[in-house]
C-alpha cells in the first residue's frame, strides 16, 4: 500500500486553525468547489485521472457515516463528481482481501470481489480506545471507513467557536415536569450576527430531554430525535412537548442553530427545565 496523496481546494476560514477540533471536517463549500474542480477534470475526453485520485482520497474523507456530507448541496455534487469518477476507473477485475488487527489479538477480514462489490460488509471494533492496523492483498479498490459514535457533554459558552448565530431558549420551570403528559411550550429566540446583510437557511435540530416528546399537534412533521426544523430565514418561533416518562436526574439536552450550507456555525444550548 503506497502512501496516499490529498488534493482540495479551500475558502478562507473565519476560524483560526488553532481553535479547530483536531476531528474538524472541512466546510461544505470546501467540498462543494473541489467536486465541481474534479467533475471539470473528468469532463474532457483527456482525463486526468492522478490528479483525479487525489481528490477523491481528499473527499472520502469528508463522508458522514451514511455516506453524505454536510449538506444537501455538497452532497449532490459530490456524488456525481465521485460516480463520475467510479465510471471512469470502473474495471470487471478485482480480487481484494482487507485484514484488520489490533494488539489485543482482533482480528477481522473482508474479502472483496465481482460477486459481492456492491455489498456494505462491517464489524465493531470492541476496544475502544485501541489501536488497529489494517493491510490489503490483491488487486482492486476498496473504500474503508471508521465510524466513531459518542455523546458530548454541552460545551461552556465561554469554550464555544465563535459563531454567526445567538440562540435563546425558554421553557416553564421544574414544577411543570412533575406531570405526565402536560404539554408546555419551548420558545426560541434566533438572532443572526454574520457578516451578511441576512443569513442562508437556517436549521434549528433540538434535542429531547430524556422521557420528553415533541407535540404532534404543533408540529406538521415530527421526524426521530432530534426534530429539525428547517427557516429560510431567521425567526422567532415556539412548539409544544409533553413529558411521556418520568426521569429523574436530567442531563441538559442541546438546542444546535447552523447555517444550512456552512453547519460549522452552531451554537446553542437547551438547559434542563
Amino acid at each position: 500500500m503506497n502512501e496516499v496523496s490529498y488534493l482540495h481546494w479551500e475558502l478562507k476560514s473565519a476560524f483560526q486553525a488553532a481553535d479547530l477540533p483536531y476531528w474538524h471536517r472541512a466546510p461544505s463549500a470546501e467540498v462543494e468547489l473541489t467536486s465541481y474542480v474534479l467533475l471539470a477534470l473528468l469532463s474532457g475526453p483527456n482525463k486526468d485521472l492522478g490528479k483525479a485520485s487525489e481528490i477523491v482520497n481528499w473527499l472520502s474523507k469528508q463522508q458522514n457515516p451514511h455516506g453524505g456530507f454536510s449538506s444537501t448541496q455538497d452532497t449532490v455534487v459530490a456524488l456525481q463528481a465521485l460516480a463520475e469518477y467510479a465510471e471512469a476507473t470502473f474495471s470487471d477485475k478485482g480480487d481484494v482481501t482487507v485484514t484488520v488487527t489490533s494488539k489485543t489479538g482482533f482480528h477481522q477480514q473482508f474479502h472483496v470481489d465481482q460477486t459481492n462489490r456492491l455489498l456494505l460488509q462491517k464489524a465493531s471494533l470492541p476496544d475502544i480506545p485501541g489501536e488497529y492496523s489494517l493491510s490489503a492483498t490483491g488487486s482492486g479498490c476498496v473504500y474503508v471507513q471508521t465510524v466513531l459514535r459518542y455523546n458530548i457533554p454541552p460545551p461552556r459558552s465561554d469554550k464555544m467557536l465563535p459563531a454567526d448565530w445567538l440562540l435563546w431558549v425558554a421553557a416553564p420551570g421544574q414544577t411543570y415536569c412533575l406531570l405526565l403528559h402536560y404539554p408546555f411550550c419551548v420558545e426560541l429566540s434566533i438572532r443572526y450576527t454574520g457578516s451578511r446583510e441576512k443569513s442562508n437557511m437556517a436549521l434549528v435540530e433540538v434535542k429531547m430531554l430524556s422521557g420528553f416528546t415533541p407535540d404532534k399537534k404543533s408540529i406538521d412533521q415530527v421526524s426521530d430525535c432530534p426534530v429539525t426544523f428547517y427557516l429560510s430565514e431567521v425567526v422567532n418561533f415556539s412548539f409544544m412537548v409533553e413529558q411521556e416518562v418520568l426521569v429523574k436526574n436530567l442531563r441538559p439536552a442541546i438546542v444546535k442553530v447552523y447555517d444550512y450550507y456552512e453547519p460549522v456555525g452552531e451554537k446553542g444550548i437547551l438547559r434542563e427545565h
